[in-house]
């Protein structure tokens, strides 16, 4: 008897979490401690501004990436602000050359609250998205689902869109960077 409710314990306990980080994903509650922002300066003369925009998800690979794309757009030059999707900066969209979105892919999905920024960026700016998979490969599904998800949020013709991998998140980001900053 005693042996089954131990049995009963533990199976109350993996299920009890199970419907929680279900809940925490479906209602992006991550995002909400994405509050902090930073202003950063390129060496020389500035030759453009940029907006870097995370939400960053359970293991923190979206804000890690959005830190590696912020770091290739300044050895480019830009003026970099660097935010996480729920900061006052992040709400400014206006004034940049370069918007970059990104953050966790859940079934195949961005976060609701980077769906919900796509859908009030302007049209008229160039746009990168990224999606983490915390993955070293992906289902080819994943970044058709990506494509949609951007093409269904935003008007914006001038996107560059980039799936993160696990491992491979330096050239990866580099290659998001090297896409905005030729299409100049």
């Amino acid at each position: 008897m005693k042996v089954l409710r131990i049995i009963g314990m533990a199976v109350l306990v993996i299920v009890v979490s199970i419907v929680l980080v279900f809940v925490v994903i479906n209602f992006d509650l991550t995002s909400y401690g994405a509050t902090g922002s930073e202003t950063l300066n390129p060496a020389g003369d500035p030759i453009g501004r940029a907006l870097v925009v995370y939400a960053p998800g359970f293991s923190g690979a979206a804000k890690r990436a959005a830190t590696q794309i912020t770091d290739g757009l300044l050895a480019k030059g830009y003026t970099v602000i660097l935010a996480g999707v729920r900061s006052e900066m992040a709400g400014d969209k206006s004034g940049y050359d370069i918007i970059v979105v990104g953050g966790p892919m859940y079934w195949g999905s961005v976060s609701n609250s980077i769906d919900g920024y796509l859908k009030a960026l302007p049209n008229d700016v160039k746009l990168g998205v990224f999606g983490t998979t915390g993955s070293s490969n992906y289902a080819e599904s994943d970044f058709t689902s990506l494509e949609e998800q951007v093409a269904s949020a935003t008007q914006n013709e001038n996107v560059a869109i980039k799936l993160i991998l696990d491992g491979n998140e330096a050239n990866d980001c580099a290659e998001l960077v090297s896409a905005l900053t030729q299409q100049e």
